[in-house]
C-alpha cells in the first residue's frame, strides 16, 4: 500500500489536476471520492495523524501543527509519541510488515518505521538536514543525501518535493516496504506564499503530477495506492493576532518573538482560520469580557460550536472562534496569501481522495465520504484491522 498526500490541494483544484497526464490516468484506474469534508481543525498535522489512525484529533491527541506557547514561533509537533493511539505503521510492524515514510508529519523518533525520513522543522538557525538525521533512519538518509542532495534548495519548493519523490522511489524499488507514506507539500507552500490565484500554483500542480508519475512507476501496477488531500486553502489579505487584545489589556507581555505570560496565564492559540482562548486562571467575568471584545473585533465570523471544540480536541478551552473569509489568525508575520484551519462547512473547502486496488471500482466517482476511512481501507489492503 502506497499513500500519497497532496497537501492543501482542495477539491476545487481537482478539475485542474485532471488536465495533467499522470493524475488523469490514475483516476481511470481508481475510485474517486469528491466533496469530502476536511477534518477539524483543518491543519496538516492533526489531519495526517487522523489519516494513519482513523480517529479525530480529540482521540489521537495531535490538535495542532505546533506547540502553542509561549513562543510566537513555536516548536512543531513532529514526534511520533505525540500520537496516543495505534497508527497504521505500528499495526503493520506488529503484523511483520516493513514500513517507509518520507516527510510524513508526526514521525520523528519513531520506534517502528523501518525506513524513516521524517518531517522535522527546526527553529530558525538550526540545521535542517541534521535535525532530520537525528530523528529518523540515519544511514538511509545519508545514502539519499549522497544520491539526491543536488535536488534540494533548503526547504524551498518544488525542490523539496522533487527530493522526497526521488527518495521514496528508491525506497520502493530497493526496499519494497509493505506500507509506504509520502507527504508532498509543494502546493501548500506555494499557495501560502503566493495565493490560490497565482501563476506559481501551476508549478506546484506540475510538480505533483510529475511526482505521482514517478511514484506509480516505482511502486508498480499491482500495488494498492491512495492519493488524498487533507485540506483546502482560502486566500487571505489580513492576518490578525488576537493576543494583541491581551497585550493591550496588560494580561500578556511581549519580548521579541516570545510572549511573556502574566499571572493569569491566559493566551490565544492561533491556528490559521480559527483561534482558541486558553483562559488560565482568569475569572468568569473577565473571560466573558474578552469574549464580547473578540466578537466585536475585525475578522471575527462566529464562535465555534461545542461539537467543533470537542472533535478538534479543544473541549477544555474557554472558547474558540473562526475568521471571516479573507482573514486568518496567526502569531507569525510571514505575510501568507492563503491559509487553512477553517471549519469544514467553509464554502469551497472540501477535499478528495482517489483509491486504486482491491474493492475499488475503477472510474467510479462518489460524492462525499470521510478521510477517516483511509486508515481502515489501508489496513484492509494490508490484511489486518486497525
Amino acid at each position: 500500500m502506497l499513500i500519497i498526500s497532496f497537501d492543501a490541494v482542495g477539491d476545487s483544484e481537482y478539475d485542474r489536476l485532471m488536465e495533467y497526464p499522470a493524475f488523469s490516468a490514475f483516476t481511470r484506474q481508481a475510485a474517486v471520492f469528491r466533496g469530502v469534508p476536511t477534518l477539524f481543525s483543518s491543519n496538516t498535522y492533526p489531519i495526517h495523524a487522523s489519516i494513519v489512525t482513523g480517529v479525530m484529533p480529540n482521540i489521537h491527541g495531535v490538535k495542532s501543527n505546533t506547540q502553542p506557547f509561549p513562543a510566537r514561533r513555536p516548536a512543531w509537533n513532529s514526534r511520533e509519541d505525540g500520537i496516543r493511539v495505534r497508527t497504521l505503521w505500528q499495526a503493520a510492524a506488529a503484523n511483520g510488515i516493513d514500513t517507509a515514510t518520507v516527510f510524513w508529519p508526526v514521525t520523528a523518533f519513531s520506534k517502528t518505521i523501518r525506513y524513516n525520513i521524517p518531517e522535522v522543522l527546526p527553529p530558525p538557525g538550526k540545521n535542517q538536514a541534521l535535525a532530520c538525521l537525528k530523528a529518523g533512519s540515519k544511514l538511509l538518509q545519508l545514502k539519499m543525501l549522497m544520491r539526491h542532495a543536488k535536488l534540494l534548495n533548503g526547504i524551498r519548493q518544488p525542490n523539496r518535493d522533487n527530493y522526497a519523490t526521488a527518495c521514496m522511489a528508491d525506497i520502493l524499488r530497493e526496499r519494497k516496504p509493505g506500507l509506504a507514506l509520502i507527504h508532498l507539500t509543494a502546493y501548500d507552500s506555494l499557495c501560502h506564499k503566493f495565493g490560490k490565484d497565482s501563476d506559481d500554483i501551476k508549478t506546484a500542480i506540475e510538480t505533483l503530477d510529475r511526482s505521482l508519475s514517478v511514484l506509480l512507476e516505482a511502486v508498480g501496477d499491482d500495488r494498492d495506492v491512495i492519493v488524498f488531500s487533507d485540506h483546502s486553502q482560502i486566500n487571505v489579505h489580513t492576518a490578525l493576532d488576537p493576543n494583541s487584545i491581551l497585550v493591550n489589556a496588560g494580561l500578556l507581555g511581549l519580548e521579541e518573538d516570545v510572549y511573556i505570560p502574566g499571572v493569569s496565564g491566559c493566551y490565544f492559540e492561533c491556528c490559521g482560520g480559527a483561534a482558541y482562548f486558553h483562559s488560565g486562571n482568569l475569572s468568569g467575568d473577565k473571560v466573558d469580557e474578552i469574549r464580547i471584545y473578540v466578537k466585536q473585533n475585525v475578522g471575527f465570523l462566529r464562535f465555534l460550536t461545542q461539537e467543533e471544540m470537542h472533535v478538534s480536541g479543544y473541549e477544555n478551552v474557554a472558547f474558540g472562534f473562526c475568521a471571516q473569509r479573507g482573514y486568518c489568525f496567526s502569531a507569525l508575520s510571514e505575510g501568507n496569501k492563503a491559509e487553512h484551519g477553517y471549519p469544514p462547512d467553509t464554502p469551497d473547502y472540501s477535499v478528495f481522495y482517489v483509491a486504486r486496488g482491491y474493492g475499488f471500482e475503477p472510474g467510479k466517482t462518489t460524492n462525499g465520504g470521510s478521510l477517516l476511512d483511509i486508515a481502515p481501507l489501508a489496513a484492509r489492503s494490508l490484511g489486518f484491522t486497525l
